[in-house]
């Protein structure tokens, strides 16, 4: 890829102030009930004429599983000359939308419920992981998140990776492109998020490979000095990339199958999105495609 000149602005952060080295996320047990109980119910008066439908949303403060089918009489408790007809859109989850049709006459509906097996918190157990070696360096920083519908498994391996990714600083730069022919535009085109670009910046003696975070792209009319007279303007293509120091570190020594000395007692895992293109496992390739010579990506 060719190289890209930005113009000012370019902003430039330390990243201090996202540094993360102390995780800890509260993980709700759930277990299903065995019983049927009531989950949800209502107690506001609807007036239903003669063939006329209502549809309630019922959310429940926990999960269920299970919901039976509304049961006239039980489940809707009614008085007029008419019955109801009644109807359920889903059985599983945390909230369903309930329908009731007068029949035969008018009805007036003065109580609804939802009867199923409820999924409770058991308990919550806490999960936690911290980097010993930031903390005394940076002091003590936690994650302001949690970590919602994970299992303890999960939520620990979400810890990790926060870490991983924001135990140490990661700096982060706002830069602006122009595109100055259409293979400079092509390139500034095809950048995604996610994609590893390189930046360097003479007087912050910057030069590191960076993270796509954000793409915002611009196109502005900005007047030409030959065409002022006229009142035409020329049309202008900014790019604004936001991006993150990728931090991260190949080990020399990766896991490979069958080499002495990188079994699992000496060989280590790459570290999470180290996929360098001209090393990564490829199916049907000479080289990469063998367990000898290509690594498994991320």
């Amino acid at each position: 890829m060719p190289d890209l000149p930005f113009i000012e602005p370019f902003g430039y952060s330390h990243g201090w102030r996202d540094i993360v080295n102390d995780v800890s996320f509260d993980v709700e047990e759930r277990r299903p009930q065995s019983t049927y109980s009531v989950v949800w119910q209502s107690d506001d008066t609807v007036a239903l004429t003669l063939g006329q439908s209502v549809t309630v949303q019922a959310k429940a403060s926990d999960p269920f599983r299970d919901a039976l089918d509304l049961v006239p009489g039980v489940d809707v408790v009614f008085h007029g000359p008419g019955t109801v007809g009644t109807s359920i859109s889903r059985r599983s989850g945390q909230s369903t939308t309930l329908s009731v049709t007068a029949i035969g006459g008018a009805v007036t509906i003065t109580h609804l419920q939802v009867r199923a097996r409820p999924v409770p918190t058991a308990r919550v157990v806490k999960v936690s992981a911290a980097d010993s070696s930031s903390i005394q360096r940076h002091g003590q920083r936690s994650n302001p998140g949690d970590a919602p519908w994970a299992n303890q498994n999960d939520a620990a391996a979400i810890a990790q990776l926060l870490l991983a990714h924001y135990a140490q600083r990661r700096p982060t730069v706002t830069l602006r492109l122009v595109s100055a022919d259409d293979e400079l535009l092509l390139q500034v085109l095809t950048r995604t998020i996610s994609d590893m670009i390189s930046i360097s910046h003479g007087e912050l003696g910057l030069s590191a490979d960076f993270h796509i975070e954000s793409i915002e792209h611009t196109i502005a009319r900005m007047p030409n000095a030959d065409q002022e007279e006229s009142g035409c303007e020329q049309r202008v293509h900014y790019a604004t990339l936001s991006c993150e120091r990728t931090g991260l570190i190949v080990p020399a020594n990766p896991f490979t199958f069958d080499v002495d000395g990188r079994g699992f007692d000496d060989g280590v895992f790459d570290p999470t999105a180290a996929d360098d293109p001209s090393q990564v496992f490829i199916f049907d390739h000479p080289t990469q495609g063998a367990f000898d010579y290509g690594r498994f990506g991320t």
